[in-house]
This record gives C-alpha cells, structure tokens and sequence, in this order.
C-alpha cells in the first residue's frame, strides 16, 4: 500500500509533510526534497520534529533515502525532536523514506524537516 502524504508548509526555512497509511510498507517516500520550494543542487533537510500516533505494535521507520543509519524509530503515540537530547537528523542528500512493520494497523505522522543547504534564498538555523 502507499502512504498518502500532504504538503502542509513550504516555506524558505522549513517543511512541514503529514502522512497517513496502514503498515506493511517499504521504503515510501515522505518527502521529495528536489520538489521543495526553492531547491537547487544537492538540497539537505534535516529532520528536526515528528508528532505520531501509530496503532497495532508495529514500529515505523523514518529515514534518508542514501544513508539508512540516520533513522528515527517511532511507536505508540509521541514526539521526536526539538527536545534536549534529541538532536535534528541531517547531513544527508537525498529524500526522507518511511517504512512500516506489518503489524502496524494505521498511523498519522506530521514531520518537521529543516531546509540546511542547496535551497535558493534558505537560511540556516
């Protein structure tokens, strides 16, 4: 199944993608960062807050496309980032993946990401 996601706000500083979907998915995109407001070459985002809440046991992946090291693993209901310890997830060119255990029944996510470089008129935070 393919997740549906929603362009909330593009703007020259950030990102803001709501997604929905019912698990068992791999390696879907969430955010296509060369179709961002203002991109050039090479465009970074960072992954700086995620709002869930996720049903069934599952866990759900959030990732960059070209370095799945640099991943947040999320279950249940919460937040990632923005908090001490839990530092923006950056330095990567590519787009941002989202992949769902089978044993998810549904989610909705709202991902914060942060334009870092390659964006005409971006500004670093």
């Amino acid at each position: 199944m393919t997740i549906a996601t929603t362009q909330v706000v593009d703007d020259a500083f950030k990102t803001i993608t709501s997604a929905k979907g019912i698990g068992n998915e791999s390696e879907q995109k969430f955010v296509v960062v060369s179709e961002l407001l203002n991109a050039s070459s090479e465009p970074k985002v960072s992954i700086a807050n995620l709002h869930y809440e996720i049903l069934g046991t599952g866990n759900i992946d959030v990732f960059f496309e070209n370095d799945t090291t640099k991943k947040v693993t999320i279950s249940g209901r919460g937040n990632y980032g923005l908090k001490p310890g839990e530092a923006k997830i950056k330095e990567v060119v590519g787009n941002i993946l989202l992949t769902s255990d089978s044993n998810v029944t549904s989610y909705n996510i709202i991902l914060e990401t942060h334009k870092e470089e390659g964006f005409n008129g971006w500004y670093s935070n």
